[in-house]
């Protein structure tokens, strides 16, 4: 009812809607919770100033109830919920800018346990959430410290809590109910106390904050993600863990690597694309050498976590300044928004070159397939080939794409041409899409005139495969006078050698088996098929592949080159 209610409104007014229908929530929730103290004490006031905007009758009857409702349930499950109702009516783009998408209590329990595990004492640590939201990990931290602290006088109790947490966050109203969360957990120590739990949580952007004085115990969030344009100060500053482009969470991680005390420890909620991707090559050598990961916990299901989001997550602990010993994985299957199911898959040690894509098992299936990886050492560079993506970005060329074949015109070949069976078929039905390309003075470097291997590049985690391949005829390119245009959704595994050994035919069934499909799933943390992590997929020697070589020169059957390819992986791909 709330998000029909934002939607029916004029986008301009969305965000200050949002914000003033959770005010009214929470006012509602704060009187609740306070009803039967003799002298309730006051609501605190928002930490900043903002627009809001009049709401009507129904909107606040609506807000009131709800606000009335939450107080039945616990601080951080209804700091939760109100979180909810406020990240669903902000504008997309609003949300999507800032990060704000709030953390369900079963993953926040989850990672707190993970905390504990990697030596956090709750009796005496202190605690930083950089991106605090609307309280999901301070508000349950709170409770364990008053949980850790049974024999602690009412008023010491309070000083300690207001001692060891900080809070910084850029939405002024995520900031202000992340502390009024704070207020509702500590609020029967605060009766006891007489006095009120003193500020926690800061608004601020963390990333613009000076170089730390405080170091703390345990740095904890589900910090925000996406592509972030850096100045020359800021790129300077965070360069240690850069490499191209620059991510908003692998900036964050680099901070809490900063604010981290000695033997200090890290638990983030983060994207799985840092584990392999090129852009995060040095962020993972900065983590291996200054905070080695302790847990993996990769969540089994991308659909449903997060409200609004299809992505795929990892819970992840570190500890600054250890020794790495391997991390131990899990996966992890949220059952519902309290609970959720566990299962072990191993302990894993990273890369000898840590800044090289790390190896995980995301089931514990996975686990003995993994341990077969980290022995093979061989690349599709050793095999004769390299990875490139497809030269054309098509929709900066709209005026020389072409329906028909003509003089100077070359077929281009979209990433439907690339079948789900494996095969190539020149086609090109999908919208916005044109079979021919007119080239004109200066396009050469779009031509791609040799045998390859086309692979798609954007795929997704359920799919049956994710690995999607056919090879580039060359037939096909003799018929359209030896060369063709490749748009950039597909990637091309080129030979760099003059006549290699292994043939086009044999790379592509290769990735075109379940085997190396499962192997590419280890190694990949991101639904883009990418030609950095295709370049680091384990493979066998070359001088093992003579039966694949007859099996596919012969055309056998595809379940012979099936089970050949598991083999050539010691049978564990499977």
């Amino acid at each position: 009812m709330s998000r029909a209610l934002s939607v029916s409104s004029p986008e301009a007014d969305r965000l200050a809607l949002a914000r003033a229908f959770g005010v009214r929530l929470i006012t509602a929730w704060w009187r609740a919770l306070t009803a039967e103290d003799d002298a309730p004490p006051p609501l605190r006031a928002p930490l900043q100033a903002y627009d809001q905007i009049e709401l009507p009758d129904s909107a606040v009857a609506l807000a009131d109830s709800l606000g009335e409702s939450a107080a039945d349930l616990d601080a951080e499950q209804a700091a939760y919920q109100i979180g909810l109702i406020y990240t669903g009516m902000l504008p997309s783009e609003h949300r999507g800018e800032f990060g704000i998408y709030y953390t369900p209590p079963s993953l926040t329990a989850r990672l707190i346990h993970q905390a504990t595990v990697a030596g956090v004492d709750w009796t005496r640590a202190r605690v930083l959430d950089p991106a605090c939201g609307g309280g999901a990990f301070l508000t349950p931290v709170a409770q364990r410290i008053i949980d850790s602290l049974p024999n602690c006088s009412p008023a010491i109790l309070i000083e300690n809590i207001a001692t060891r947490l900080r809070g910084y966050e850029i939405d002024p109203f995520g900031a202000w109910l992340s502390q009024v969360s704070l207020d509702a957990v500590v609020l029967p120590v605060s009766r006891a106390a007489g006095r009120r739990l003193p500020l926690v949580v800061t608004v601020c952007n963390s990333l613009h904050r000076s170089p730390p004085r405080e170091r703390f115990d345990l740095v904890i969030g589900n910090p925000p993600y996406g592509r972030v344009r850096l100045d020359e100060a800021d790129r300077a500053r965070f360069k240690r863990g850069l490499y191209g482009h620059a991510n908003l969470y692998g900036l964050f991680t680099d901070m809490a690597i900063r604010h981290a005390r000695p033997d200090g420890v890290i638990a983030y909620v983060t994207p799985t694309s840092f584990l392999a991707g090129h852009y995060f090559k040095n962020l993972r050598a900065l983590l291996a050498r200054n905070a080695p990961p302790v847990t993996f916990d990769f969540v089994a299901v991308r659909k449903g976590v997060f409200d609004d989001v299809l992505q795929e997550t990892l819970l992840a602990t570190y500890r600054r300044g250890a020794k790495s010993a391997g991390a131990a994985v899990h996966e992890i299957t949220p059952t519902d928004e309290m609970t959720l199911s566990v299962e072990d898959a191993g302990t894993i040690p990273l890369p000898v070159d840590p800044s090289q894509p790390w190896l995980l098992p995301r089931t514990a299936r996975q686990a003995p397939l993994v341990a077969q990886l980290a022995r093979m050492t061989h690349r599709l560079a050793d095999w004769g080939y390299g990875v490139s993506t497809g030269p054309l970005v098509w929709n900066r060329f709209k005026d020389q794409l072409a329906d028909q074949p003509g003089r100077g015109r070359q077929p281009l070949i979209w990433a439907e041409a690339v079948t789900s069976e494996g095969t190539f078929l020149f086609r090109a039905e999908k919208k916005n899409h044109a079979p021919y390309f007119e080239l004109r003075r200066g396009d050469d470097w779009l031509k791609v005139d040799a045998p390859c291997v086309l692979l798609q590049r954007t795929t997704a985690k359920e799919q049956a495969r994710r690995l999607i391949a056919a090879c580039l005829p060359t037939s096909f390119l003799k018929a359209h006078g030896g060369s063709v245009v490749v748009e950039n959704h597909l990637n091309m595994v080129k030979p760099i050698i003059r006549e290699p050994t292994i043939s086009p035919d044999l790379v592509a069934a290769f990735l075109n088996s379940a085997a190396a499909d499962r192997v590419f799933r280890c190694v990949s943390g991101s639904v883009a098929v990418s030609a950095y992590e295709l370049e680091a997929l384990p493979l066998p020697a070359p001088e093992d592949l003579d039966e694949l070589k007859r099996l596919v020169e012969s055309g056998a059957k595809r379940e012979r080159i099936e089970a050949e390819c598991t083999r050539l992986y010691a049978g564990v791909a499977e």
